[in-house]
């Protein structure tokens, strides 16, 4: 009889930490919350709870409730369950966690916001310098300037403003939306005190300092917002937003056998209590037939599955709940989970919650529900939140730029006060001059460029940074923990060498594999060598009499009129095919042997082994070398740990291999490594690829560790610091560029100091030849640092291409060098000495000259000029260069190819040798059905289930 559901609803809950103490709290909070409804005849007495839960964000879980009952005519209306709901809120509160109330993804702005913008700004721009050069200088044009610059940005920097007042009431002011703010007030008032002092404003300098300038500098900052939203975005691409993003296979509903409550409630016994120790499996199988013959199947939610349903899942879906099977035998895919990849499972065999199905539909005992079930409890490990962690602000700048600003105002009264030509109108013109030249937006500029471009170009590298916070630690990395396979190798098979294959044995080897392989990962490691090795193909390609083993052990069938049997020793002896023994240095290296036997004649062996990334082994040797600690944390075998060492030279030594770890396993290894290393936890790193890895990597993270996820792809990604780009090279350049990070702000920051004393000195000499300092000085002061600070930050994104891509080319090199800046500061330094230099010379503000006659003053100001002008112009052939041409250089591939060699040889493929080959798609069968993308190695892997394995 189907059940009625009473009340359905879900609930955003933060503060969840792990799934034995909140998520038992929470449980138990409901259960209590479900007695009170019935005590008050919400509900009727013997009405059920049904829980579940997914990840849906970072810290946040989603709790999905059900409350179902027998009675079909209980009747029940909204405000009931309003009232049942608000009590059910009230019960996750009161054990101390957050329900958040917009159960509702939040709506995403608009990716349009900050290009419409820039497109306004640039309109602004376009108008004022269009109106300023069709219209004669007048009180109406400043006015009407002045309105449309401001106006302009104070709509496209509205976020600022209107976040600055409100940060205001909370008295939270050491943000970017002060400095914006104070930026556009600043620039806001120097425009007005200009217009009110010379009502008639003309000149380029005049109209780009109190007009175009503001518009610009509100034009870069909305910039640096669409480069912070794209970082954002590729940032959220690995965000959580339910079991979907981590399991696609995952149905929403799934057929169940529709029973009586009386069946229901025999069956949520514990399934040892249903087997009977006197009774047998025979008769639970028979109670089973019983009653599931003649029912018929309905549809069932996910959450709605609870411990004792008999469900039906099909080919292709993930299990749901933690089961056993009772109908049918498969293939099940665990390797997310237990890092287990294909297993044969038969009757009473258990399968976890989040294993694929891979071959025909099976029938299932329900033995936990789906809160209760092993990928639940992983999810409710892994997804803590990190705990936020503020690092100590330095004020040193801070203190120094606000001295030197307050010198230069102090400098601008004293100076002329003491040559007694000190005026109210000279004093407010030095003072809004040194508040324009050292402009907030200016610093804000300084400081959030380089971070910006850090992370989106560390992204276009493939590199994800998921906590910026990691960009800012300049911790040597002193250990390095490598889970095994995925991470260390791809999951794809290779073959290593042959033994007693001819050329014509290998043909009818790869003609069997290549149609009736299907997705196996040894079959598609054969097609692949052979592939590899030669490029003719055969015309005589008749199959006939294909048998799959029925336990998964092998293959026969008569391949070109000869009978080929192609599997594991077992498969081979159960036709009476004697096996010898072989090569016993290789299978102690962990090497996979798969029999050949053709009429009935034992012919040899292929031997399999797994394909290490590409550049792995050289990285490792690099870390090793470089006094690195270098750990093997796997839940493979320990044959296989150790095989894999043993080919790949012993890179790790023994003590430092942990085999056979389950995710608890490695959590409290990791813990303990963490407390051993918890003076200096910022240099351990975890490297590491399946989702039974994620609680180890949130242990990594809470510890200030850093844990990493070998690719976009991984399903640790989700829970890792930073995503690997597939390779090891960003271990040796990660620190390096924290460090460039770090070198370039301080750079900024010195070219910020360096306005406020460029401008301090051009007041005092000024004061010194007894003239004003000109509103042209301040445009001078400000535009130089503005470009100088733009370009620095740039020079970010080309520090990151050079470390991360080995094939830039030395112009890019030399322009991420410090040269590059150096040469842009050294031409300003010069030109503004040159032009204090010959103004005190001649008494008035006066650009200087090429004149070496006219005294040593004014030839000293000319020799400043020329090696300003020789810098600048060495700059600019740098750049301009490299914008022409680089795109052209260094950028050919070498696509050398490899020629076949001879399919009788012993050498195997190099594992350097990329396995990028397009695997074309072939039928499948029972025993050999279609793979996931990556395919984990373990014991299980080279024993039962293997068709080959030994």
């Amino acid at each position: 009889m189907a059940k009625k559901i009473l009340f359905q609803d879900s609930f955003l809950v933060s503060g969840i930490m792990c799934f034995q103490g909140c998520g038992a709290i929470i449980q138990r909070g409901f259960n209590n919350c479900l007695d009170q409804c019935k005590e008050e005849n919400l509900v009727p007495k013997n009405a059920q709870l049904i829980m579940d839960a997914e990840p849906q964000a970072l810290g946040i879980h989603r709790l999905f409730i059900t409350v179902t009952t027998n009675e079909q005519e209980f009747k029940q209306n909204e405000p009931l369950k309003e009232q049942i709901s608000a009590m059910f809120k009230e019960g996750i509160e009161s054990f101390g966690f957050e329900i958040i109330n917009n159960c509702e993804e939040e709506k995403n702005e608009s990716y349009n916001v900050n290009w419409i913008n820039i497109f306004i700004n640039l309109l602004a721009i376009a108008a004022i310098a269009t109106l300023a050069i069709i219209f004669s200088p007048s009180i109406l044009l400043t006015f009407a300037l002045t309105s449309l610059s401001f106006l302009t940005t104070a709509f496209t920097a509205r976020h600022y403003l209107l976040n600055f007042f409100r940060n205001l009431r909370d008295k939270n002011v050491l943000n970017m939306n002060t400095t914006v703010t104070l930026g556009w007030f600043l620039s806001l008032a120097h425009t007005l005190y200009h217009a009110i002092s010379m009502p008639l404003l003309s000149g380029f300098s005049m109209m780009f300092m109190c007009f175009l300038m503001p518009v610009m500098l509100i034009t870069i900052i909305n910039g640096m917002d669409e480069i912070k939203r794209k970082v954002l975005n590729q940032s959220k691409k690995m965000h959580l937003q339910g079991i979907k993003m981590l399991f696609p296979q995952m149905a929403e509903e799934y057929p169940c056998y529709q029973l009586s409550s009386s069946e229901q409630t025999f069956l949520s016994q514990p399934i040892d209590v249903l087997l009977g120790r006197d009774k047998g499996p025979d008769v639970f199988f028979k109670c089973i037939e019983e009653m599931v013959v003649g029912n018929k199947l309905v549809m069932e939610r996910k959450s709605s599955l609870k411990e004792g349903m008999i469900i039906k899942i099909n080919r292709g879906e993930c299990f749901p709940v933690d089961c056993i099977l009772i109908n049918g035998q498969t293939i099940v895919d665990s390797s997310l989970l237990t890092g287990e990849p294909q297993q044969i499972k038969r009757r009473l065999d258990f399968i976890p919650a989040g294993a694929i199905n891979l071959s025909d539909p099976v029938v299932v005992y329900a033995s936990k529900d789906s809160y209760h079930s092993t990928v639940n409890q992983l999810l409710f490990r892994s997804n803590r939140a990190k705990e936020n962690i503020i690092a100590k602000p330095n004020h040193t700048f801070t203190y120094l730029y606000t001295a030197l600003i307050v010198v230069g105002i102090a400098a601008a009264i004293i100076a002329p006060w003491a040559l007694g030509i000190l005026t109210f109108s000279l004093s407010l013109q030095n003072i809004t001059g040194i508040l324009f030249a050292v402009c907030p937006c200016t610093m804000a500029i300084a400081h959030q460029l380089p971070n910006l471009l850090n992370l989106y170009q560390r992204s276009n590298q493939g590199i994800t940074i998921r906590d910026e916070n990691i960009c800012h630690q300049n911790t040597e990395i002193h250990t390095v923990i490598f889970d095994k396979t995925g991470t260390l190798t791809t999951g794809n098979s290779q073959v290593e060498s042959a033994e007693g294959i001819s050329a014509s044995l290998w043909e009818r080897i790869y003609l069997l594999e290549k149609h009736h392989g299907a997705d196996h990962p040894l079959a598609k490691a054969i097609v692949r060598y052979y592939e590899s090795k030669t490029t003719q193909r055969s015309i005589i390609q008749d199959i006939d009499k294909v048998t799959n083993d029925p336990n998964s052990r092998g293959l026969s069938a008569v391949v070109q009129g000869r009978l080929l049997q192609v599997g594991s020793a077992d498969y081979l002896r159960q036709f009476n095919i004697p096996v010898p023994e072989l090569d016993s240095h290789k299978t102690e290296q962990g090497f996979t042997p798969v029999y050949i036997a053709e009429d009935k004649k034992y012919k040899g062996a292929i031997y399999i082994k797994h394909e290490i990334r590409k550049g792995v082994l050289a990285a490792l040797t690099r870390l090793k070398s470089a006094g690195i600690k270098i750990i093997m944390l796997t839940g493979d075998s320990q044959s296989s740990a150790l095989g894999f060492n043993e080919q790949n030279d012993s890179i790790f030594a023994l003590e430092d291999i942990h085999a056979e770890q389950t995710p608890q396993n490695k959590e409290d290894f990791l813990s303990a490594l963490m407390e051993l290393h918890k003076d200096d936890p910022n240099g351990v790193l975890l490297v590491c690829d399946g989702l039974n890895d994620a609680p180890g990597a949130k242990i990594m993270s809470q510890k200030r560790g850093i844990g990493c996820a070998m690719t976009a792809d991984d399903k640790t990604s989700f829970f890792t610091d930073i995503t690997l780009n597939g390779r090891l090279d960003y271990l040796f350049a990660h620190n390096k560029l924290n460090q460039a990070l770090k070198k370039n702000i301080l750079q900024n920051q010195g070219l910020l100091m360096y306005s406020a004393l460029a401008f301090t000195a051009f007041i005092v000499s000024f004061a010194v030849a007894g003239i004003a300092v000109s509103p042209i000085i301040p445009l001078m002061v400000m535009a130089s640092t503005t470009l100088m600070v733009l370009f620095n930050s740039y020079r970010m994104q080309l520090i990151i291409d050079c470390a991360l891509d080995k094939k830039t080319s030395w112009l890019k090199r030399l322009l991420a060098s410090d040269t590059s800046i150096g040469l842009l500061a050294g031409a300003s330094l010069l030109l503004m000495s040159g032009l204090l230099i010959s103004t005190i010379a001649t008494g008035g503000l006066a650009f200087p000259a090429i004149v070496f006659t006219a005294g040593a003053a004014l030839a000293i100001s000319s020799i400043c000029l020329l090696a300003a002008a020789t810098l600048c112009a060495l700059f600019i052939t740098l750049a301009s260069t490299y914008l022409l041409f680089d795109k052209y250089v260094n950028i050919q591939k070498e696509n050398s190819p490899v020629a076949p060699s001879p399919l009788g040889a012993n050498v195997a493929a190099s594992p350097e040798q990329s396995a990028e080959l397009n695997d074309k798609k072939i039928p499948t069968s029972l025993w050999s059905s279609a793979t996931p993308k990556e395919v984990k190695d373990d014991a299980s892997y080279h024993s039962n289930y293997s068709m080959r394995g030994t």
